[in-house]
């Protein structure tokens, strides 16, 4: 990025949102800053009003939600790029990126509320909180998290269904992946991205890590993705 300010990235580490902006930063070689952001962000309503993270600081310009701070990134540093030139290829990588986002999402936000996984769910959650708000909010989430899940409707099947919905999903991602090192044309991009940091945090929970595991080409290819953007 030149002579230009550093960018600085609001973020809860947790967030796979955010783990997808560290990525395009990383692959893309960008210096970056970070403050984390607690967990009741209300001091940080002037960085992103809806209370959403990550927002990104570009010297002054505020650029919130993933998607959009991955283009700026791409005007920034335009090399190696996340959006495919060929449009039904950029068609493709929005799309996955899209359900990536919208729906494998949910499974995260379902699973890790799991009893089995609610441990490391929360540990993952407060890890910058200690003290009586800490315990307090360790308290609440679980209900919190459990009414999201339920509305968006995830949360009202039962723990076979969802990973039977989970198995199948990934075994779309296998069948996309045979024979080829990428999710969209001959480099990595945008969808990988985004696919991969929703199978990251999935892996976080005891039924995502077994599910990938199962699945060699999904395994390989998240290998792939972690060498370029880790």
């Amino acid at each position: 990025m030149g002579a230009t300010v550093t960018p600085i990235l609001y973020q809860f580490r947790i967030s796979p949102f955010c783990d997808k902006v560290r990525r395009a930063m990383r692959l893309k070689g960008i210096a970056w800053d970070t403050v984390e952001v607690p967990v009741v962000p209300g001091k940080f309503k002037h960085i992103s009003p809806t209370g959403k993270f990550p927002a990104v600081d570009f010297g002054g310009e505020l650029v919130v939600d993933s998607t959009d701070i991955l283009a700026r990134l791409e005007a920034l540093v335009p090399t190696p790029a996340l959006f495919p030139v060929d449009p039904r290829d950029r068609g493709e990588a929005l799309i996955l990126e899209d359900w990536a986002d919208e729906s494998l999402y949910f499974f995260d936000l379902t699973m890790r509320n799991w009893p089995q996984n609610r441990a490391s769910f929360l540990d993952d959650l407060l890890h910058a909180e200690s003290g009586i708000k800490r315990r307090l909010i360790a308290a609440v989430t679980p209900g919190v998290v459990r009414g999201q899940a339920r509305a968006q409707g995830l949360g009202r099947k039962s723990e076979a269904a969802v990973v039977a919905d989970l198995g199948r999903h990934y075994d779309a991602l296998e069948a996309r992946l045979a024979g080829r090192a990428w999710l969209v044309g001959d480099s990595i991009s945008i969808a990988d991205l985004a696919v991969r940091s929703m199978v990251f945090v999935l892996d976080r929970t005891i039924e995502g890590r077994a599910l990938s595991a199962a699945r060699p080409g999904l395994d390989a290819w998240s290998r792939r993705v972690d060498a370029a953007s880790l």
